[in-house]
């Protein structure tokens, strides 16, 4: 158990450096594919529905394939809850994913990374479920970071910063309303049913926003397909697989190295630059989160039972489209059934 639990936190880390390398390839993608679409369709949004659509239905193949019973034995209800998961998801990447034409790999990893922050504060407007002190702390501290990583001379948030920002807020409306559904629905079939009702809406949306095309430089397919298969398929079984033999709290511990690995890369491929303002508000932003998934809060929906919030793990599918499996307290064979995440 013990070499399971280390290949398992090594595993988990792999994924936290796919996600957070893929902010860049991303960037990248999305910048050959606006050039590709129609002249008359150029723009940023446009290049993004076309990846996002293409992504999308790679990632839902791959996955109705795999898991074909998910998708035929779902049921309407079933379908309605993923459905609206998935509009809240599929809004959220595609705010994600414009705003990141207008910011730096770094930034928008950490500044997404904000919406674990906030599902507390989503949970007490919505349940009427307070907070802890730790999880309002953890929250200060990353508004801080917010701040000094991204607030303009005038204390006004760039056009991207800003953008980012409402894209977390929207996965961490994601996140809650999972924390709610995940009770009822299995976590293959909420996962799928979100994957397909976000396909479906991206192709009845995409037409009226860029013109579709197959003609897309190499460079994008390999984007959209590495996307597709490292923050999608492989995040989902290797987590899937590893927090059987670890703890939520040292999967989200290690998911969180995300963000740090988006600034990473940023850096290496000349999208960052490092900056005292980088350094020491994503370092602020990262404490927070950590505060707020390392120290206690009001047992309720989203934690789990070793301290560490499963609600938390969810924000971490910001660019996977996947749907995690989160075991109960402290994993293993009798851990009871998992608790889904985003997808």
């Amino acid at each position: 158990m013990k070499r399971k639990s280390l290949i398992a936190d090594l595993l988990l880390f792999s994924v936290a450096v796919f996600w957070g390398f893929n902010f860049v390839v991303i960037k990248d993608a999305t910048e050959r594919i606006t050039d590709a679409v129609s002249p008359l369709a150029q723009s940023v949004v446009a290049g993004t529905m076309v990846y996002v659509l293409f992504r999308y239905l790679v990632a839902t193949l791959i996955f109705s394939a795999a898991r074909p019973r998910a998708l035929t034995r779902a049921t309407r209800a079933q379908w309605g809850m993923g459905g609206l998961l998935g509009v809240f998801y599929l809004t959220a990447l595609v705010v994600q994913t414009v705003a990141l034409q207008y910011t730096t790999p770094g930034k928008s990893g950490f500044i997404t990374g904000l919406s674990v922050a906030m599902v507390p504060f989503l949970y007490w407007a919505v349940a009427r479920r307070s907070p802890g002190w730790f999880q309002i702390l953890g929250a200060v501290v990353a508004t801080v970071g917010l701040g000094v990583l991204s607030l303009r001379g005038d204390l006004t948030l760039s056009w991207g910063d800003g953008l980012t920002l409402l894209g977390a807020l929207l996965y961490g409306l994601h996140i809650m309303t999972t924390g709610f559904f995940a009770p009822k629905v299995p976590p293959s079939t909420l996962a799928v049913t979100q994957m397909a009702a976000s396909t479906a809406l991206c192709l009845a949306v995409t037409p009226f926003l860029a013109h579709i095309t197959f003609d897309l430089p190499w460079q994008a397919w390999a984007a959209i397909v590495w996307t597709a298969v490292t923050g999608t398929i492989y995040a989902f079984f290797i987590q899937s697989w590893a927090q059987r033999y670890t703890t939520a709290t040292h999967a989200a511990v290690l998911l969180c190295f995300e963000s740090v690995f988006a600034a990473i890369s940023g850096v290496i491929f000349g999208m960052d630059s490092v900056t005292w303002r980088l350094l020491t508000g994503a370092s602020l932003i990262f404490t927070g989160t950590l505060i707020i998934e390392l120290l206690p809060q009001k047992k309720g929906p989203g934690t789990d039972g070793d301290g560490g919030r499963t609600g938390a793990l969810l924000q971490h599918e910001a660019a996977a489209g996947a749907l995690l499996p989160v075991d109960g307290a402290g994993g293993g064979a009798d851990a009871p059934p998992p608790a889904p995440p985003r997808a």
